[in-house]
């Protein structure tokens, strides 16, 4: 279809009417949707204390797991220089995505209490 049939019909002046039946089936449908209860919202005040909980849980399962890795670092005959690098980097990036997340769970909150939900 060229722009010029494209102008052509849409610059008839025709007035579009609705099918019979139409309006009120519409009608009908939005009061329905208005009568409708509301949806159950999630219990948040509820879920945070077992998310607190498992945050904590894993925290406390990686500083057991740092503690006991130590003795089996220093039995390693392998330099300082690679056990320091083979053991500490990924405990360094996991405490950057630990610090990520609780800086994005910060901002979240403020947002929903700036926002008053």
């Amino acid at each position: 279809m060229t722009e010029e049939q494209m102008d052509k019909i849409l610059g008839t002046d025709e007035e579009l009417i609705p099918s019979s039946g139409f309006v009120s089936s519409a009608m009908n449908r939005v009061r329905e949707e208005a009568a409708a209860p509301a949806p159950i919202p999630f219990p948040w005040k509820r879920a945070v204390p077992g998310f607190v909980v498992v945050a904590g849980v894993f925290g406390w399962s990686g500083m057991e797991f740092a503690r006991l890795i130590g003795p089996a670092i220093a039995t390693l005959k392998l330099p300082p220089m690679h056990a320091l690098i083979t053991f500490v980097r990924p405990l360094e990036q996991a405490g950057w995505v630990a610090a990520a997340l609780a800086v994005s769970f910060a901002s979240w909150m403020l947002s929903r209490r700036v926002a008053g939900s």
